[in-house]
């Protein structure tokens, strides 16, 4: 039995209860949350804010995209050169020697940049910044060794080596296949642009130089050289020399023992090619293989005998 003079115990107080029993609970809320969402945007526009730069502009807001004035004005000299072979309105021997100097260096942009932007899609986020991709002679190498010694051995052997040379930063690259893609897409240019000529001359061209007259046999000669010095240079590059593009297509793929060899060649790859091809049997194999796929695709007999004859028209002062 219970006292009937004890006194009950009071239930315990509630915040919550007590808060939700008083008028305005809702105004109340809102009034809160709208103090919070106001505190937070006070804090976001104190955050400095990273302005991203646009696709191809520089840290100095200079654009990067766009194509180099220097190779259109290669492109156009080459296009100038070849309507002047075809309608001899200037001598032979500067029409020819424009169109194979251009012609060459017009190859040379484009077969760098193809390693640029290749490398780039593979992720060297680099090669915007390093002015890779505007097709620019002056940004492909070294001066000597990109232009000078392949300019002499063309001039002097009529054989163009190797000259440009993009650095591709190879650890940002998403694997080991897209570095060997980056090494193909250079010869690939060249394969391409061997592959045009031969077949224009092939479908369009006569069938022998000496069965025309000048200058449309100018103008045959000329193309037909152009498309002989395509195939060595892809020829060329496709050796698996250190610092060619042919090793590069086969070096992740090696041990790494070898691949410390080959790095210690590659600076010295281009000058081993060079004293290579100046030894007879070397030289002469090379320039059989090179005279074959040239001829046997078609192009007009005696096409590079004689644009070579033009185009190094300073042997006959000798």
């Amino acid at each position: 039995m219970t006292d009937a003079g004890e006194d009950y115990l009071e239930p315990l107080d509630d915040p919550l209860q007590r808060l939700a029993a008083e008028g305005g609970w809702d105004e109340r809320a809102r009034a809160i949350e709208a103090d919070v969402a106001r505190e937070r945007r006070r804090a976001l526009r104190r955050i400095p804010r990273v302005r991203r730069r646009p696709a191809g502009v520089s840290r100095a807001g200079v654009s990067r995209a766009g194509v180099s004035w220097l190779f259109l004005l290669l492109v156009a000299l080459a296009g100038a050169s070849g309507w002047a072979m075809w309608s001899g309105v200037v001598p032979r021997q500067a029409a020819v020697f424009t169109f194979i100097l251009t012609g060459w260096l017009v190859t040379l942009c484009l077969h760098e940049y193809a390693h640029a932007l290749v490398a780039h899609r593979g992720g060297d986020d680099t090669i915007v910044e390093k002015g890779y991709l505007r097709l620019n002679p002056l940004k492909y190498g070294h001066p000597v060794l990109t232009f000078l010694l392949p300019l002499f051995a063309l001039l002097t052997g009529g054989l163009p080596l190797p000259g440009g040379a993009v650095q591709v930063e190879s650890d940002r690259l998403r694997s080991r296949h897209r570095d060997a893609l980056v090494s193909m897409a250079g010869p690939a240019v060249n394969i391409v642009a061997a592959g045009v000529l031969l077949t224009v001359l092939a479908v369009l061209g006569p069938d022998g130089i000496y069965d025309l007259g000048e200058p449309h046999a100018v103008f045959w000669a000329g193309l037909t050289l152009l498309a002989y010095l395509q195939v060595a240079s892809a020829a060329l590059n496709l050796l698996p020399i250190p610092g060619l593009d042919g090793y590069g297509m086969i070096e992740h793929y090696l041990p790494e023992r070898v691949q410390e060899i080959g790095r210690k060649i590659r600076p010295f790859g281009l000058l081993v090619v060079f004293l290579l091809l100046y030894l007879p049997p070397v030289r002469q194999g090379f320039g059989d293989l090179t005279l074959w796929i040239t001829e046997s695709s078609g192009t007009p007999v005696n096409g590079i005998y004689y644009g070579y004859q033009i185009f190094q028209f300073w042997r006959g002062w000798f």
